[in-house]
C-alpha cells in the first residue's frame, strides 16, 4: 500500500526561538475506529498544544495536536519500542519546496488519544523533533464529527455530525487538505491561509508576497528553516495595516515568508472558535469568548 499525499508547510512557524521546521506526512486511519463525541484533553504552552497517547497500557507520549497536518507522524524509537507494524509505505511532500520523500507507515492499534479510546490509527515513522513531543497527532482523523477547537478556553470537543446542527455562517471548504479561511489583506485582497495549531507564528506570507505586502521596515532575518534536504533563511517583518481572519483584526501583525501558502498559527487560533468538519474538508470560524 502507497499513500501519496500533500502537507502543509508547517510545523512550528519560527520566528527567533525554533531554528527550523519540518512538514509532517499524511496517514489517514478509518472513521468508524475513532469516536463521535467527546472532549479531547489538550495541554497548552505558549508556544504548542499537546495531546496526550497512550498505547495499550504503556507510558504517555506527547504528541502535537496539529490542524496543519492531514494525518500523523510519529518518531522512530516510539516505532522500535512498541514493535509497531508497518503497513505500507507514505510518500511525504514538503509543503515549502515540494520535494518528496518516501517514509514507512505503521499500525498502532488499541491507542487511547487526549483521553479518548480509539482502536487504530497509522502514521508515518520519522526522525521527530524530540525537545517536547514524539510526533504528531492530525485533528483530520475524527470523520464522525464536527470538531469545536476552542484553544482560548481550553477546549476541544467532538459533537456527532451526523445529528449536530451546523454552525452559523456558510462553511469554509479546505485548501490543500487543511482547514482555510479567506483572510483579508490590507489592501482589500482576499488570500486562502491555513489554520496550523502546530506552528507558534502567528502569521506567514508566501514568500512571493515579500516585497509586495506593505510593511514597517525592511524584512530582515527572523530564524532559520530546515525541510526535506533544504534549509536557509527565514526573513519577516510587523505589517503596516489591518487583516481580517474572519471575525476578527491583526493590527499590524508580525509576519514571515515562507513556502507558497499564507499560514495562521496558534496566536490567532487561540482568538478564535475553528469548527472543523473533516469528514466534508470544511470548517467554520466563530468569535471566541473567554469564559
Amino acid at each position: 500500500m502507497k499513500d501519496k499525499i500533500a502537507v502543509t508547510l508547517l510545523g512550528a512557524i519560527l520566528a527567533m526561538l525554533v531554528p527550523w521546521l519540518v512538514s509532517p506526512a499524511h496517514a489517514q486511519s478509518a472513521g468508524p475506529l475513532v469516536p463521535a463525541s467527546g472532549d479531547i484533553t489538550l495541554f497548552q504552552s505558549t508556544g504548542r498544544v499537546l495531546v496526550m497517547m497512550r498505547i495499550g497500557d504503556g507510558e504517555l507520549i506527547p504528541m502535537v495536536f496539529d490542524t496543519g497536518s492531514d494525518g500523523h507522524s510519529i518518531d522512530r524509537l516510539i516505532v522500535k519500542r512498541d514493535h509497531l507494524k508497518r503497513v505500507g509505505t507514505a510518500i511525504e511532500v514538503d509543503g515549502t519546496t515540494g520535494k518528496e520523500r518516501t517514509l514507512p507507515l505503521v499500525a498502532i492499534d488499541d491507542v487511547t488519544v487526549g483521553g479518548l479510546k480509539i482502536k487504530r490509527i497509522e502514521a508515518t515513522a520519522l526522525d521527530y523533533d524530540r525537545s517536547d513531543a514524539m510526533g504528531i497527532i492530525s485533528s483530520e482523523m475524527f470523520t464522525e464529527s464536527l470538531v469545536y477547537l476552542d484553544l482560548r478556553n481550553g477546549r476541544a470537543r467532538l459533537a456527532p455530525r451526523a445529528t449536530t446542527p451546523l454552525p452559523p455562517g456558510p462553511a469554509i471548504a479546505y485548501v490543500r487538505d487543511i482547514p482555510t479561511v479567506a483572510m483579508v489583506m490590507p489592501d482589500g485582497s482576499t488570500l486562502p491561509a491555513h489554520f496550523d495549531t502546530g506552528a507558534n507564528g502567528a502569521l506567514s506570507l508566501p514568500i512571493s508576497m515579500m516585497g509586495k505586502v506593505p510593511l514597517m521596515d525592511k524584512p530582515r532575518v527572523v530564524g532559520r528553516f530546515k525541510s526535506i534536504n533544504t534549509e536557509g533563511e527565514v526573513y519577516g517583518g510587523r505589517i503596516r495595516g489591518t487583516i481580517r481572519v474572519g471575525p476578527i483584526e491583526l493590527d499590524s501583525p508580525e509576519v514571515t515568508f515562507l513556502g507558497d501558502l499564507a499560514n495562521l498559527g496558534l496566536p490567532v487560533i487561540r482568538q478564535i472558535v475553528l469548527v472543523i468538519d473533516p469528514a466534508q474538508k470544511r470548517n467554520w470560524v466563530l468569535k471566541s469568548v473567554a469564559d
